[in-house]
């Protein structure tokens, strides 16, 4: 008889990889990724050019992200550039056992520089567990659009609030000086989240930062004017320059068309003309 053995089964290595980007503006071809460095479980694919923008797409051809895996993404858009990230391809966050999947993010963007930042859901699965830091530095005329999606379970499983912990911490600056701070950790199982699943029961998650050197005028109504079937939006002013606006949606379809419709309104705002290229790109929008 084969002896059996009593040695602990090798755990599975932790991933830790990300992407670091530079756009610079040239005159004579507009905005170009000059600086680029990325590992797995990242992926870029080669850039868009359209309209002096560039437009990177990030997705990851793994699984999605488990316990101990990191994601770095650093991001530098230089004075005049006009750039885009997307990920067009949902991430899952995996059951874990103990631990947490960590992403961390930070963006900069120099005088008159435009950057939107737009990804397909984070998808917290069973028992998952998920902490996100972003930090975000902006010139007094630099243009923003920084979006986050989160889908609170795995809908072709019925799994809905079952994941472990989402913690998120974002800071905004601009010319150094600190513009926003939001920082919050939602434990399901203690009852957090109450409002929210009472609202959708099964509903997603977005949340979008604008940062604008426009004047807002009447933009806060105008958001909250919107009438988006299943979807409600929350919009609110920034100290200076801009606006935060949440979304909660009944489902994954009604909250693409709630993102499209903001989006919308603040890219009209914004009065800069966005490539078609981008909305072709991000294609689990359509």
């Amino acid at each position: 008889m084969a002896a059996i053995s009593t040695e602990a089964v090798a755990t599975r290595p932790a991933v830790l990889g990300g992407a670091r980007l530079g756009y610079t503006h040239r005159a004579d071809v507009g905005t170009r990724l000059t600086q680029q460095w990325v590992r797995p479980p990242l992926y870029l694919a080669k850039a868009y050019h359209e309209k002096d923008w560039a437009i990177s797409i990030l997705t990851s051809p793994t699984a999605g992200l488990l316990d101990g895996d990191r994601l770095e993404v650093v991001a530098t858009v230089a004075a005049g550039a006009k750039a885009a990230l997307i990920s067009p391809a949902a991430c899952r966050v995996h059951t874990m056992n103990s631990g947490y999947a960590q992403v961390d993010q930070h963006y900069t963007v120099e005088a008159g520089g435009v950057l939107d930042v737009w990804p397909a859901p984070m998808i917290l699965q069973k028992a998952a567990a998920l902490r996100q830091i972003t930090r975000l530095d902006v010139a007094a005329d630099a243009t923003v659009l920084l979006c986050e999606v989160v889908s609170p379970g795995r809908a072709a499983f019925g799994e809905w609030f079952e994941f472990s912990e989402w913690r998120s911490s974002l800071r905004i600056y601009r010319e150094k000086k600190l513009l926003s701070y939001e920082n919050f950790t939602c434990v399901p199982e203690r009852g957090d989240l109450s409002d929210w699943r009472e609202l959708y029961p099964s509903g997603n998650y977005a949340s979008l930062y604008y940062l604008t050197p426009e004047p807002l005028d009447g933009l806060v109504q105008a958001l909250h004017d919107l009438e988006i079937a299943d979807a409600v939006i929350g919009a609110s002013p920034l100290r200076e320059g801009g606006l935060g606006v949440k979304l909660l949606a009944k489902d994954g379809i009604s909250l693409r068309k709630a993102i499209f419709s903001v989006r919308s309104l603040l890219i009209a705002h914004s009065k800069l003309v966005f490539p078609h290229a981008l909305q072709r790109a991000q294609t689990f929008f359509h």
